[in-house]
């Protein structure tokens, strides 16, 4: 069992077999790699980390399908600043 610097736990198949409950309670905290031949595999988490993670995929949609207020929405939608800034530095005449 050893912690990596991303805070992962690597623990070997056979002892979260062996110790399922520990393991599970330890993957609330901080996420579990479970390894086989000294290779990590699989990633246990939390079922709030997975959500989160779930939350955070791309959905892609048909334009057919939008709402009104999703076509409202990437209407009236404004550049954040650091897109601003990159307009800024593609503006810039003395560049390149």
């Amino acid at each position: 069992m050893k912690v990596t610097n991303d805070n992962l736990l690597e623990v070997a198949a056979k002892q979260v077999s062996s110790r399922f409950g520990f393991y599970t309670d330890e993957a609330m905290l901080r996420p579990v790699g479970i390894q086989r031949h000294g290779t990590t595999r699989v990633v246990m988490i939390s079922l709030s980390e997975y959500e989160r993670l779930k939350r955070r995929d791309r959905q892609v949609k048909y334009v057919k399908d939008l709402t009104d207020d999703e076509i409202h929405a990437i209407k009236t939608a404004k550049p954040g600043k650091a897109s601003r800034a990159l307009d800024d530095l593609m503006a810039d005449t003395g560049a390149g």
